[in-house]
């Protein structure tokens, strides 16, 4: 692991960036944008991983959210590798890449760390516009109590209407 925590500190010398882990293994770095970055290595999983948060999502949102979110993780089809979770301990959805430390070289973890930033990037941008089309949809939405007040009172109960065959 210090062989790659000297590479991510040069790695980050030649781009602008200090690279510094602490005695847990974890480094922060806040990116030009604002943005920021967590690597931190995993000891008991041989892994160092590769981690952004996205921001919260309003509680009243989640529902769409978390669909188009799950949507996207399911096979790595939308993350590339990355897995999206939901820390609910910080009410914020997060993006990791774990890699693993049998397999990585200095030029794998260099490759890795610019890809995640690029990934990062993307989905900060996706996020944001998922959370702004959940929240144009949430405005819009009838309100289910009123619509099912105003079904009662008109007498027209679609249950009637059910059939369950053998």
């Amino acid at each position: 692991m210090e062989d790659l925590q000297s590479t991510l500190k040069e790695f980050g010398a030649k781009n602008g960036l200090e690279i510094a882990f602490d005695e847990n293994g974890s480094c922060t770095l806040e990116l030009a944008d604002g943005r920021v970055l967590l690597i931190q290595e995993r000891a008991d999983l041989n892994e160092l991983d590769f981690v952004a948060t996205l921001g919260s999502v309003p509680e009243h949102l989640r529902a769409e959210v978390f669909t188009d979110l799950l949507a996207a993780n399911f096979y790595w089809k939308e993350t590339f590798g990355a897995t999206l979770s939901w820390n609910a301990d910080l009410a914020e959805v997060v993006l990791i890449y774990p890699l693993q430390l049998d397999y990585a070289t200095p030029k794998l973890v260099e490759t890795i760390f610019t890809r995640f930033v690029t990934l990062q990037t993307a989905w900060a941008e996706r996020f944001a516009k998922m959370l702004e089309n959940a929240q144009e949809h949430s405005s819009h939405a009838p309100d289910d109590e009123e619509d099912e007040e105003e079904e009662l009172a008109d007498g027209d109960d679609a249950n009637d209407e059910i059939v369950i065959a053998p």
